[in-house]
């Protein structure tokens, strides 16, 4: 028999919660497609890092959904910081999508770029986040009373 010591991470640590970790997934995947994108879309002859240091606030969402993956309890004040987060960018990714210089798609399709980057922009970066945020109020709402009823 294994005994385990009485430190505190083994307090923190959950039971595995499915949306929770489809969250965690969803973003650790829009993180991945996010520094893709950028690394095909930056002008010829630049130095990725400037752009790459453009993507490292996305990282926040990923650590906020892999702190509620850990502890809902005690991550649960992140709720509305990760909804106003993914609601800038929906607004900001469809205002992108709809008034972008028709040159930098015309670029981007020379490129064979566009093929894929167009529409992973439209379901990673607008329909995910959406999906996201939905799931985002779900879990809050059923964790929320502090009863077994954790998602």
């Amino acid at each position: 028999m294994i005994i385990l010591p009485q430190h505190p991470i083994f307090n923190i640590m959950e039971v595995f919660r499915f949306p929770r970790t489809i969250l965690c997934g969803y973003e650790c995947l829009r993180l991945v497609f996010v520094l893709g994108a950028f690394v095909l879309s930056q002008p010829v002859g630049t130095m990725s890092f400037p752009w790459l240091a453009l993507i490292t606030p996305g990282a926040m969402f990923l650590l906020m959904a892999l702190f509620w993956r850990l502890n809902m309890d005690r991550y649960r004040s992140f709720g509305p910081l990760y909804m106003a987060g993914k609601g800038l960018s929906i607004i900001t990714t469809t205002f992108w999508l709809f008034f972008t210089k028709s040159s930098m798609i015309r670029e981007l399709l020379i490129n064979d770029a566009a093929i894929f980057l167009i529409p992973g922009i439209v379901f990673f970066l607008v329909i995910g986040d959406v999906l996201s945020v939905w799931l985002v109020i779900t879990i809050i709402k059923s964790t929320n009373g502090g009863g077994n009823k954790c998602v």
